[in-house]
């Protein structure tokens, strides 16, 4: 008799990846350095962070087709593996071009094709569970800045000359052999359920298989989808506008140094607690009730960073990572209660394009329209308080969707 497989080892080997390809928020502490190092332009190094995000969604896209075809385990062998390569090849590239070639594009590809495929695979273990299973997957993602923000920092005080400037060398090719190494080892232990283990968990039909199950070329043509779409790019407009200037502007701010870095690691904290709270919380209270909280919340954050200062400022900043950490995993649980589990890895990869155009689009505005600096950011966050009230109607837009489907 076959032996019934254990869920919580694919589980815990999925958020192991997700932990090791989670640094795509870690650039802000790495970019003062490599602009002092480097001799860099500062606008050239706040670009990178979106550059990585957008190759990310990329990956989310690429890695759902893979995952939907061939499984989880190959899709994050693929994306570990990518991701790896592209942090070692960072040690050696010194310009922003190929920054943005190795640690932005390599690396993000890589984390988004192990990103989906983690959050998919924990939802087939947990499908009665989607909102928590989406929040586990993301937590572990958002947690990675917590464990390497300070890993990083230890790496680059190791190896910082006398003259202050750091030697990227070691840093780079300890953290990218670091990843390869506890990433290859987790994605062995990744797989899907069997069918004894659905039929353990005595479910309706409905809740294991979907009431529907879209294609992408299906799910497109709904009016559902491209809510979603613009919503994603909506909410995530202010966490995108935040992420290249946490350091800086908290020191402008009046936190010293070490709490403005202390801000960053903790912004994985926040970030990883919305992600699996909220998430969890859209089981019981619903996917769109709970969106109109974090749009509060991302509102509240985006007119107290025109202002705030000191230990207001740390506190502001946390509050918007928990509001960005939400929509996160409950955008992925949305996704499959829209268009259903069978396809979840394409489908969801092509709606997570939306963070992509997000991250560059509002940066860009914010640098070149709004000419944006540390030092007069009120332009750029009143934009941010815009982007987070839209997503309320596209979710009042879906939540009546919803109800007209079941009906």
């Amino acid at each position: 008799m076959k032996k019934q497989k254990n869920p919580w080892i694919s589980i815990i080997a999925c958020l192991v990846v997700q932990l090791c390809v989670g640094i795509l928020y870690l650039w802000s502490a790495f970019k003062g350095n490599i602009v002092k190092a480097y001799g860099w332009d500062t606008a050239a190094a706040n670009m990178v962070s979106s550059y990585m995000i957008f190759a990310f969604v990329f990956g989310n896209l690429i890695g759902g087709f893979i995952n939907d075809k061939k499984g989880p385990k190959l899709t994050c062998l693929l994306g570990v593996g990518l991701f790896s390569v592209g942090v070692i090849l960072t040690a050696f590239v010194k310009t922003p071009g190929l920054f943005d070639l190795t640690y932005a594009i390599m690396a993000g590809l890589g984390s988004g094709f192990a990103y989906g495929a983690c959050i998919s695979c924990i939802q087939k273990w947990l499908p009665h569970k989607r909102g928590l299973a989406s929040g586990l997957a993301c937590s572990a993602f958002g947690l990675s800045t917590v464990v390497f923000t300070p890993v990083s920092n230890m790496l680059m005080n190791l190896w910082r000359g006398a003259d202050g400037i750091v030697n990227f060398v070691p840093v780079f090719l300890t953290l990218g052999i670091v990843f390869a190494v506890a990433g290859f080892v987790a994605c062995l232990f990744i797989s899907l359920p069997d069918e004894k283990y659905i039929e353990s968990l005595h479910l309706p039909a409905k809740a294991v298989s979907g009431s529907v199950n879209y294609t992408l070329g299906q799910a497109i043509k709904l009016p559902a989808f491209w809510a979603l779409f613009f919503s994603i790019f909506f909410i995530n407009g202010t966490w995108n506008l935040c992420v290249p200037l946490i350091k800086d502007l908290g020191m402008v701010r009046g936190l010293t140094e070490s709490m403005a870095i202390a801000c960053v690691s903790f912004t994985g904290i926040t970030n990883a607690a919305g992600r699996l709270i909220m998430a969890s919380l859209s089981d019981k209270i619903g996917r769109t009730n709970t969106m109109y909280v974090l749009c509060g919340l991302t509102l509240l954050g985006a007119i107290l960073m025109t202002f705030i200062t000191g230990m207001g400022y740390f506190a502001t900043i946390a509050i918007i990572a928990f509001a960005y950490g939400g929509p996160s995993a409950l955008n992925a649980a949305l996704s499959t209660d829209l268009f259903g589990p069978k396809n979840s890895g394409t489908n969801y990869g092509v709606a997570m394009l939306a963070l992509g155009f997000s991250s560059i689009f509002f940066n860009f505005i914010s640098g070149s329209v709004l000419h944006a600096t540390v030092e007069n950011v009120t332009s750029t966050f009143i934009m941010g308080a815009i982007t987070a009230v839209i997503p309320v109607f596209l979710m009042m837009f879906i939540n009546s969707y919803l109800k007209k489907r079941e009906n």
